[in-house]
């Protein structure tokens, strides 16, 4: 390693050409970062005082014939933002002979056979056709696809020229500022660049998980293998998910799907510990790295299916994709795309036909719907990977067999008709599914009814036919029906709610002025409205239960599962309506996979506590800040550390819960975690 300290102008200068590797992450600074870089550029004018940027590291590339290139290990962000703000600065000064300069010491080679204008840095090839665009001699939007006006590079190099054009600096001080950023340059010999990235990334720097994981793969490989493998499999499967979100979410969901063990529970497949267990995975069941590459691009162009916005066209999709989007965008079924990967490679794999295929979808879309209705825990990732284990089983799969991979567990969570019916009448669904979640089972319910054609599902709204806010003419009308209590205890219950395509017009009308617009509706129950006489709590009663019948039959369960008890063993989660454990005793809980046996309600808050003290004890004080009624220095019946107790006495069932549950959020928000997820528990039999 030989490192020393030296000016920006002069790293970059000379007979070479800076090269972003393809296993470098895509360049994203964001502009709250430029700006940064503006300001210390401005501090050098104002304090004529050259100022550090940081450490560049790097490796020399060999090549038989010029240029010669260093391999950008670290500090292309850095690099490339300068050399944008020097862009910027070149496209808004009219001074030729300081054009002239910039472009010969930041932009291009100006002399020399082999590199008179080659630009000094080479981008990934993801960027590297924006970024030339824009070292053009002369800047023209109309050049730019939409895309490319979208990209960081883009973006940062607009942003550079509005900060230049509104500053009162001059053009020769913000160039000769550059030359006094100083940087250490560290040119690697014989270390290894992955341990240099690792080391980079445990002292803090941004480092995407999946740019460690693309490193891990491709850094141990020579230039052209790296070149060869990025390109076949790394920037499509880039190119296929687009966003960095969607390669983090499917890296986890394909890890999942890979181990199906409690192994995984138990390190936690998360953002924060995506790196570390692909690290394992690869050295429990990778061959090697071109096969693993691979597999990942494979199973990407499954993960494509699942990702949606609100401008898919669903008419469009196919019948099999209309089901997913409808589990994955319209239930929000998080996890479920885990499964559906495992689902998709059998079916590519001809083990079952689409009809087959549809009909599992359809089982997942009804448990993930009854869990939502009825509070109980939906597909987990420990629930996704315990049904792949059991699927990996069959060699042949039906949809029996699907079924019963779903619900041959005492740990699983499936409300039968009766439950789902019970939570249908009387749970306040507007709460509970929120919004959205009623949109898509008034509409579900229309799809099976309807008379005439349905209005586009984006035009539909959820309308309380009495309405949210009563004005004087409701009260009068429901005083009068001796019925006041209806607003607090039916109002959004799922009897009151309708669709509309209209819901601004109807607002407080009274009851018959509604059921004249009602009439003329393309949805047939809100249509049906028009037979009641009056609204108050019997109708609304009444029209709840008809409403329950006919979603018992869309959301279906079989019949050899309904008549199982689901109340005691199955499992329920910190988002299950507490106030129906009254009197009911836990057996086990469950936390990253592993049983913890619970004798009482208290015992699971102390557990709880117990486990996010240990996790870290710094952000359990922050989370606990406003709870000093129970959490003190002073000696209590729960004892912590020996300056740190909890007080347990008196607290009921649904407060341990309530209470652990705000713990545990306020724990996870505090500290970047999504340790709530993680925790389940059972009742006793």
């Amino acid at each position: 390693m030989d490192a020393g300290v030296q000016q920006f102008t002069k790293f970059i200068s000379g007979e070479i050409i800076l090269v972003i590797p393809v296993y470098q992450r895509n360049y994203d600074w964001k502009t709250t970062n430029c700006g940064q870089l503006f300001d210390d550029i401005v501090r050098i004018i104002e304090t004529s005082k050259p100022h550090f940027i940081g450490t560049f590291v790097y490796q020399y590339k060999p090549t038989l014939k010029a240029p010669q290139e260093y391999v950008i290990i670290d500090g292309q962000q850095r690099i490339t933002s300068i050399i944008l703000f020097a862009k910027a600065l070149y496209d808004l000064t009219d001074d030729e002979e300081l054009k002239t300069d910039i472009k010969a010491k930041f932009l291009k080679h100006t002399t020399g056979r082999a590199l008179k204008n080659k630009c000094r840095l080479k981008p990934t090839d993801y960027d590297r056709a924006t970024f030339e665009k824009l070292m053009t001699d002369t800047f023209d939007e109309n050049n730019f696809s939409a895309d490319e006006k979208n990209s960081a590079l883009y973006r940062n190099y607009l942003f550079f020229r509005e900060k230049i054009s509104a500053s009162n600096q001059i053009n020769e001080d913000l160039c000769d500022a550059i030359n006094q950023l100083n940087v250490v340059s560290i040119l690697l010999q014989d270390e290894n660049p992955q341990e240099i990235f690792e080391s980079l990334n445990s002292t803090g720097l941004d480092l995407a998980k999946a740019d460690l994981i693309r490193n891990f793969l491709l850094m141990k490989l020579d230039y052209n293998e790296q070149e060869e493998l990025y390109k076949n499999y790394w920037l499509k499967i880039e190119e296929l998910l687009r966003y960095p979100d969607n390669i983090e979410k499917f890296l986890i969901h394909y890890l999942v799907a890979k181990f199906k063990s409690n192994d995984i529970y138990a390190m936690k497949a998360s953002p924060k510990k995506l790196y570390v267990l692909f690290k394992k995975y690869y050295e429990d069941k990778c061959v090697d790295v071109e096969n693993c590459l691979k597999d990942l691009y494979r199973y990407a162009k499954f993960f494509r299916h699942f990702i949606f916005d609100d401008e898919t066209k669903f008419e469009n999709l196919s019948a099999l994709d209309k089901k997913i989007y409808e589990l994955t965008f319209l239930l929000k079924a998080n996890n479920a795309p885990i499964i559906l990967m495992y689902l998709l490679d059998r079916y590519e794999k001809n083990h079952f036909d689409e009809a087959t295929f549809i009909n599992f979808v359809d089982a997942l879309i009804s448990l993930t719907f009854r869990a939502k209705v009825c509070k109980r825990s939906g597909i987990t990732q420990q629930f996704a990977g315990n049904v792949l284990a059991r699927l990996s089983r069959e060699n042949v799969l039906d949809t029996n067999k699907f079924w019963r991979a779903l619900l041959d567990s005492s740990k699983v969570t499936f409300p039968n008709d009766k439950d789902f019916q019970t939570a249908l009448i009387g749970n306040k669904l507007y709460e509970t599914i929120n919004s959205d979640g009623c949109k898509y089972l008034l509409y579900s319910l229309e799809r099976t009814a309807r008379a005439k054609e349905l209005p586009a599902y984006s035009e539909a709204t959820v309308e309380h036919i009495l309405p949210q806010k009563l004005n004087g003419a409701w009260k009068n009308y429901l005083r009068e029906r001796n019925d006041l209590s209806a607003h607090e205890m039916f109002l959004h219950t799922l009897g009151n709610l309708t669709l509309t395509a209209y819901n601004s017009e109807l607002s407080n009308a009274d009851f018959d002025a509604k059921k004249k617009i009602y009439e003329q509706s393309n949805f047939s129950y809100t249509r049906a409205l028009n037979k009641y006489d009056e609204w108050t709590s019997k109708q609304i009663q009444s029209r709840a239960r008809r409403l329950a019948e006919a979603a018992i039959k869309i959301w279906t369960l079989p019949e050899e599962f309904n008549s199982r008890s689901i109340n005691l063993g199955d499992t329920f989660n910190l988002d299950s309506d507490f106030g129906v454990f009254t009197g009911e005793k836990p057996s086990a809980l469950f936390i990253s996979g592993t049983e913890i046996k619970i004798s009482g309600w208290v015992n699971i808050l102390r557990e709880l506590v117990r486990q996010l003290y240990a996790l870290d004890r710094d952000t359990f004080r922050l989370a606990t800040a406003a709870r000093k009624n129970l959490f003190s220095t002073e000696p209590t019946n729960f004892k912590l550390d020996e300056n740190f107790y909890m007080d347990t006495k008196n607290i009921d069932t649904k407060s341990c819960l309530r209470i652990g549950k705000a713990l545990v959020e306020n724990f996870d928000r505090l500290g970047g975690t999504n340790f709530k997820e993680e925790i389940s528990f059972t009742l006793r039999r």
